[in-house]
């Protein structure tokens, strides 16, 4: 039987039923445009701080269930053929587990020497699971104990501008995960939107907050009125993105 917090109000007030059982279990819950917590954990190259590693570039960091496992395998192969890809549209990879340094190091050397492939960028060891919980990564009613999936997008501010949660069971898609990044770094740099299903040289569209006499400024008559609401601009022909042209932030042993 499901409770809840309050007696249903008077027929004709505006409310809601929250369920008793819906209340907060974590430390901290994460909303786009929080500044992600800083944090130290170690990974088979070291031992890394997450804001002295991250600070000034943008980071995608994806959480994954454990070592060994067939899907987060899957995932963490996605991840390294996708690296040079994420890294030509500027963006650092990270990801995190569940799991000592030792297995996961086993875990790395397999997947490379099973796939003859290279997992290059870090893989964080959280082995007592004290930084997934306090994120609230586990949630008990998905498969309890067991993290789900989940990437963040973080700017060089440090500030979380998207995420993706997947149950544990369901892999996936670094291909929408890179897009999506690439799409609010061409926001950030046209102040435009992003439309539906949008890829890398499709139109964008402007907001209510931009006049028409603004676009006839910046676009001059290479824009399009569909309606009062509904306008297209063209993709800038300079990539608003920059590249990955300084080496990775190393990783210091401690």
């Amino acid at each position: 039987m499901i409770t809840f917090s309050k007696p249903k109000p008077k027929t004709g007030e505006s409310w809601i039923e929250i369920p008793g059982g819906y209340k907060a279990t974590r430390k901290w819950a994460p909303q786009i445009g929080d500044i992600f917590p800083n944090f130290s954990l170690p990974s088979p190259d070291g031992t890394i701080t997450f804001h002295n590693w991250a600070e000034g570039r943008w980071t995608v960091l994806s959480s994954h269930t454990a070592p060994f496992s067939p899907v987060c395998t899957s995932e963490l192969m996605s991840l390294a053929l996708l690296q040079a890809e994420f890294e030509k549209a500027g963006f650092s990879v990270m990801s995190l587990t569940v799991g000592g340094v030792n297995t996961v190091s086993r875990w790395i050397t397999d997947i490379e020497k099973r796939f003859d492939l290279s997992v290059d960028f870090p893989v964080l060891c959280d082995r007592e699971g004290t930084l997934v919980k306090d994120m609230g990564l586990i949630h008990p009613k998905n498969i309890p104990g067991m993290t789900i999936r989940k990437s963040f997008v973080i700017d060089p501010g440090l500030r979380v501008r998207l995420m993706f949660d997947f149950p544990a069971k369901i892999g996936r898609s670094f291909e929408e995960l890179l897009r999506c990044g690439q799409a609010l770094r061409i926001s950030d740099h046209t102040s435009m939107a992003v439309p539906a299903d949008w890829t890398t040289g499709d139109p964008l569209m402007p907001g209510p907050d931009i006049s028409d006499e603004e676009l006839d400024k910046r676009y001059g008559t290479i824009w399009t009125k569909l309606g009062d609401y509904l306008r297209i601009v063209p993709m800038p022909e300079a990539a608003p993105v920059t590249p990955l042209m300084v080496p990775r932030p190393s990783i210091a042993a401690e």
